[in-house]
């Protein structure tokens, strides 16, 4: 049987294996920036893996047991259904290490046992690292969890990068699917309060979501609170205020145009106010604008519009959810949605489009630039091929259109699914068109 010591994290051979691979494979140094991909799996139940170490307890279910030498359980070996014997090892193997662990550490039994009572995990976190301009890919290390917190995710996947960096391997960013753990990990990251320095220009929030610029003057250590100052002189001069009511300023604009959107600072009040631009003078040099909760209106010349407008505050411009900063280089780190499951994702949402039957369904739908998107459209061409043996345009079967737990998590029925092939026969076949009427029609109905 080949052999070969297993630990879970990071262990210092990595280094040593990945850069002779590299070298044996001819990467240069270019191709030694690359990113993560990082994924749980689920471990088959029933089955046990014991894994101890004089350094550390763990404990993960596996379809095979570690067995001892020196002192170490390491390889794999398959009890296949000898549950008793695998229970008298794994009891065995228990008994000698709390023993050996009491001897050298002296310390009481309680708290050896109580590493014994962390539980044993349910699933493996695997993390590779795959370089971004050839094709490379190694894997870095595996975690035996239950749980995964986006704290513990951050903490991973930085301490490795840092392990890496250290031998000369760059990581830019990290991939992963939509996960609930993966999506809080990545929010937890804030792109502007990791990059804002002193003296930078930011919107506040001064009250009832009215939104002031102010200069940076200091923050605490965890940026979590910053000190600013008003530009208004009418202000209060300086606040301290939580990050979530700071937020990055719209870039300024010169040339308004008839229906532009933006925000207007009402002389009565001293707030902003949405509002529209109605008419331009360009004799006079001034424009009109009307704010669309009161219908006033309000003449302002083209050399004060920095002081009373601005452009309507828009999220997606500032949005930088994709992102943060690498605290080990200081550099940009970008995240990225995995494709495979955004593809399984986006036909798991055309899937409900649509398909309601009877009191109570709920119907989606659909549009994209005003035209229907519907899952009906799909069900369709299956039927139409079905009817038409010798039109056998596309690879729908029944899998692909009646989707159980199973086929929603197969990666090629949504490839074949999304594929220029169906989108061709959608757009061949004319009884597609009456699907669309059938499906309005039964909406207003229900309206």
């Amino acid at each position: 049987m080949n052999e070969s010591q297993q630990y879970s994290g990071w262990q210092n051979k990595t280094a040593y294996h990945i850069l002779q691979k590299m070298a044996v494979e001819n990467i240069s140094n270019h191709g030694r920036i690359g990113f993560f991909s990082h994924d749980s799996f689920k471990i088959q139940k029933g089955k046990f893996i014991k894994y101890l170490t004089k350094e550390n307890i763990f404990k993960i279910n596996y379809p095979y047991l570690l067995f001892d030498r020196d002192n170490c359980y390491v390889g794999y070996l398959d009890f296949e259904d000898e549950k008793e014997e695998l229970q008298l090892f794994m009891m065995q193997c228990e008994k000698e290490l709390q023993t050996e662990l009491q001897m050298e550490s002296n310390l009481p039994n309680n708290s050896i046992s109580s590493d014994h009572n962390r539980g044993i995990a349910t699933q493996v976190h695997q993390i590779v690292w795959h370089s971004a301009t050839c094709k490379f890919a190694y894997p870095i290390a595996y975690y035996g969890i239950n749980t995964l917190t986006a704290h513990e995710i951050n903490k991973i996947l930085f301490q490795l990068a840092a392990n890496l960096e250290c031998i000369g391997i760059h990581t830019i960013g990290s991939i992963c699917d939509g996960a609930g753990e993966n999506r809080n990990h990545i929010k937890s990251f804030d792109w502007w309060a990791s990059t804002w320095s002193l003296d930078d220009i930011v919107e506040v929030n001064i009250g009832k979501n009215n939104y002031e610029q102010a200069k940076i003057i200091a923050t605490n250590l965890d940026r979590s609170k910053f000190t600013v100052r008003l530009l208004d002189p009418s202000l209060s001069s300086e606040i301290q205020v939580d990050r979530n009511s700071l937020r990055p300023p719209m870039p300024t604009k010169k040339n308004w145009i008839i229906n532009d959107s933006c925000e207007f600072k009402n002389p009565k009040d001293n707030k902003w106010h949405e509002a529209i631009v109605t008419s331009l003078d360009s004799i006079t040099q001034t424009f009109v604008i009307m704010i669309l909760s009161t219908k006033e209106e309000w003449k302002v010349a083209v050399v004060s519009q920095n002081i009373y407008v601005r452009p309507l505050y828009d999220v997606q411009i500032h949005w930088a959810n994709h992102k943060t900063i690498n605290p080990i280089t200081g550099t940009p780190w970008y995240f990225i949605s995995d494709p495979t499951h955004v593809f399984k994702k986006l036909r798991n949402n055309l899937s409900k489009s649509h398909i309601g039957e009877g009191k109570g369904r709920n119907i989606r739908e659909i549009m994209i630039d005003g035209k229907e998107v519907s899952w009906r459209h799909i069900q369709g061409v299956y039927d139409y091929t079905c009817k038409n043996s010798t039109a056998k345009i596309t690879r729908l079967t029944k899998r692909h259109v009646w989707l159980t737990s199973w086929s929603k998590m197969r990666v090629d029925l949504a490839e074949q699914t999304l594929s220029r092939d169906v989108e061709n026969a959608m757009e061949m076949i004319d009884e597609l068109k009456e699907i669309s009427s059938g499906t309005r029609v039964s909406n207003n109905k229900r309206c």
